[in-house]
């Protein structure tokens, strides 16, 4: 199961600076966790309204994980601004 691959087809073209956008995946034996690190401005469009966005890629690789005998977490990964604050979105 490649998931950075999928998520990277999935993601880009939605997103305003799809250069910015990484995937990495952590995580050994059944258990991977998956951290979407794109640009702030792009954030709020992975997460889609009410959430809905996030929601359904969690759920995509929930089911293909379970497929594959995984299992899967998927968090986008807010930075903290030079301020040392953390955005909000």
């Amino acid at each position: 199961m490649n998931v950075e691959a999928f998520l990277k087809d999935v993601l880009t073209p939605v997103l305003d600076h799809p250069d910015d956008l990484r995937i990495e995946v952590q995580g050994d034996g059944k258990k991977r966790d998956v951290l979407i690190h794109a640009d702030a401005q792009d954030r709020g469009r992975i997460i889609g309204k009410n959430g809905r966005m996030i929601s359904s890629l969690r759920t995509l690789l929930k089911a293909a994980g379970e497929k594959s005998g995984l299992i899967v977490n998927l968090e986008l990964y807010e930075e903290e601004d030079p301020r040392g604050r953390r955005e909000s979105h």
